[in-house]
């Protein structure tokens, strides 16, 4: 099951360079509501080499998201994990930024 959100961290090159993991897990890009809460805009897994931090640093070297200013993740114990658990909160979520394909 995947551990207990961590977060929100401000989505920067420095933050997240800076950031000393490796873990895997799934990943939540977006901003803070005035409510404190994270509106999540894209939903996305790290699995591979570097986990959660390659790929948000994937991401901001791509800089798709000009209104994503946050984000937060979670971490998950293996890869199959944080695959299923990503299309659940794709799914619960419905962010702007995934294309959301009906799960068959």
């Amino acid at each position: 099951m995947a551990d207990e959100y961590k977060g929100h961290y401000t989505y920067s090159k420095k933050v997240i360079g800076e950031w000393n993991s490796d873990d895997i897990g799934v990943y939540y890009c977006g901003f803070k509501l005035d409510n404190g809460n994270l509106k999540p805009l894209y939903i996305g897994k790290g699995i591979g080499d570097g986990g959660i931090r390659s790929r948000l640093l994937d991401h901001l070297s791509e800089d798709h998201w000009p209104d994503v200013t946050h984000f937060g993740y979670r971490v998950c114990d293996n890869a199959t994990e944080a695959e299923n658990f990503e299309a659940e909160e794709i799914d619960r979520c419905k962010p702007k930024y995934n294309d959301v394909q009906p799960r068959i």
